[in-house]
């Protein structure tokens, strides 16, 4: 009796220990941004909470939680928030597909962040469309325009990028561009918005959910990165190259991330 006693309070022990160990998050808005990684898993578990799945298990030696945040603004601020009440996350890595902004970038080219913004947090006036600042959750003070990505993590992406054989999209390789993203919840696919993003703030890609975690990330101090690859350059054809390069694109990405998980 006495050694069961002993055996259950271990098994506890272990659990609760599980349960606080912190762990890398790594983050898709869609199942095909995060299903190699979640395919390659050790130690696979399952946890369905609230109205989100997470999978727990190692990647190259790294405790890690992967999760589909959804599309989205709305999504990815929802889901990156109940992630961090769930887990404890030392940080966070953003994997996925994205719009090509500039003129030499190509579907299949790989954009590692620098920092992120809201392009539809804005003043919409009359001549003029002026994006700005978010506003702290307290509602007294402005964030930062852009929110920047943890320079640690920003670091290894840049030396590990150098050693990965990302695969050809069509008949060049792939090029490896580091700066601004701009998140908003439109699909770009007009090249005069495109271009009004590069030639305005300089970003090099647009999504639908990157802000919204650097936010979240940012108001939390959770150090974060995210890694995207062109599916599309944002213009007329974009749905169409979506379609077309969305798996090669998502794959390129998930190289970065574990090649970043790897020099950790």
């Amino acid at each position: 009796m006495y050694l069961k006693k002993i055996s259950l309070i271990v098994c506890l022990s272990c659990i609760s220990f599980c349960s606080y160990a912190q762990r890398i998050a790594i983050i898709g808005a869609m199942l095909e941004e995060i299903r190699l990684l979640t395919e390659a898993l050790k130690k696979k578990h399952i946890i369905k909470y609230k109205d989100l799945t997470f999978y727990t298990g190692y990647l190259k030696g790294q405790s890690v939680v992967i999760m589909k945040s959804g599309i989205g603004k709305v999504n990815a601020a929802y889901s990156t928030t109940i992630l961090l009440e769930k887990f404890k996350i030392k940080s966070v890595l953003f994997t996925g597909v994205a719009g090509g902004l500039h003129p030499n970038s190509y579907p299949g080219d790989l954009i590692v962040a620098e920092a992120v913004f809201h392009h539809d947090y804005a003043r919409d006036m009359a001549n003029e469309y002026e994006v700005r600042a978010t506003r702290n959750i307290n509602g007294q003070n402005d964030n930062p325009l852009l929110f920047k990505t943890d320079s640690v993590l920003l670091n290894l992406a840049k030396s590990c990028v150098r050693k990965i054989s990302f695969l050809a999209v069509g008949s060049r390789n792939p090029k490896v561009f580091t700066g601004i993203i701009a998140t908003g919840d439109t699909f770009v696919n007009n090249p005069i918005k495109a271009n009004w993003l590069y030639e305005n703030f300089q970003a090099l890609a647009v999504e639908m959910e990157g802000a919204s975690l650097g936010q979240i990330c940012y108001q939390r101090n959770i150090p974060f990165l995210i890694i995207r690859s062109c599916s599309d350059n944002a213009n007329n054809s974009a749905h169409l190259d979506f379609q077309t390069f969305l798996k090669p694109a998502a794959e390129n990405a998930i190289k970065v991330i574990l090649g970043i998980l790897e020099e950790l």
